[in-house]
């Protein structure tokens, strides 16, 4: 019998969770139109879980299915940033790399500029250089 690997558990969860979904949304009045094609979708899901389960491993078959039920799924926008990270405009971007340049480029005479975290934060942010050298720090002004 076929293994799962973790992708292919994820999605047997999402199965289930959506198996669960639609019969949720069935039960509900305001989509009573819907309930019939609701109920049609999670009868062939449930036959392909079925299909699905003939074909691989069944203790990691019921393994997968077992943890549907202790799974939660969140919705998040693609576009909405990760733990730790924020969303900035290129705009606003760039006037913060312009202040570091302004406030602490300007006059700039450290003779390790290799170890400059503003300069190495302006180089991981695509920071376009002041100017262009190899012997000295490109930012520097």
């Amino acid at each position: 019998m076929a293994y799962l690997n973790q992708d292919q558990q994820n999605q047997i969860i999402l199965m289930g969770i959506g198996i669960g979904v639609m019969e949720l949304l069935a039960g509900q009045a305001k989509f009573k139109a819907a309930r019939g094609n609701l109920l049609r979708a999670r009868s062939f899901a449930k036959k392909a879980l079925d299909e699905i389960r003939g074909t691989v491993d069944e203790k990691s078959f019921h393994k997968v299915r077992s943890l549907t039920n202790e799974s939660k799924v969140l919705l998040k926008p693609l576009t909405s940033p990760e733990e730790g990270e924020v969303k900035i405009k290129i705009p606003q971007l760039l006037d913060l790399q312009m202040l570091a340049l302004g406030n602490t480029c300007r006059g700039c005479e450290r003779k390790d500029y290799k170890r400059c975290g503003t300069r190495d934060l302006l180089m991981d942010t695509h920071c376009p250089p002041a100017q262009e050298t190899e012997r000295d720090c490109q930012y520097r002004q």
